[in-house]
């Protein structure tokens, strides 16, 4: 194999492995809160991992790349959001706001091992 092919291989290699959480198409709902100004917006996730999720948020507020966040998914076990219950997160990507909605993506401050309870809906 030559140097270029070995470097071919690592690329493609680094490209399927970026995740270090594998995602899943789920559909929950979800209320963020802006840190920077405590205003909130209502959304769903997309997809879901352990390490961040992508979010469609509804609201006229855009957010940015690099906000810090915090999440209540929504969850049978505790119908009021509380702020114990809110996960700490970055925004790292974020899309133009089109018809009042917006895509970002997140990651979480720390690994989510257990978000029971939560009312989950698999993605089409």
């Amino acid at each position: 194999m030559s140097m270029g092919d070995k470097v071919a291989e690592l690329k493609l290699r680094s490209i399927s492995e970026r995740r270090v959480y594998p995602r899943r198409g789920l559909q929950i709902d979800v209320k963020m809160r802006r840190c920077a100004n405590a205003i909130y917006s209502c959304g769903r996730t997309l997809d879901l991992s352990m390490g961040g999720a992508r979010l469609e948020i509804v609201g006229p507020r855009e957010a940015h790349a690099g906000d810090r966040i915090a999440i209540a998914f929504e969850n049978d076990r505790c119908p009021v959001t509380r702020a114990t219950r809110m996960v700490g997160a970055e925004i790292v990507r974020a899309e133009p706001v089109r018809d009042g909605r917006q895509r970002v993506a997140v990651r979480f401050d720390a690994p989510q091992l257990g978000l029971e309870g939560l009312r989950v809906k698999t993605a089409a």
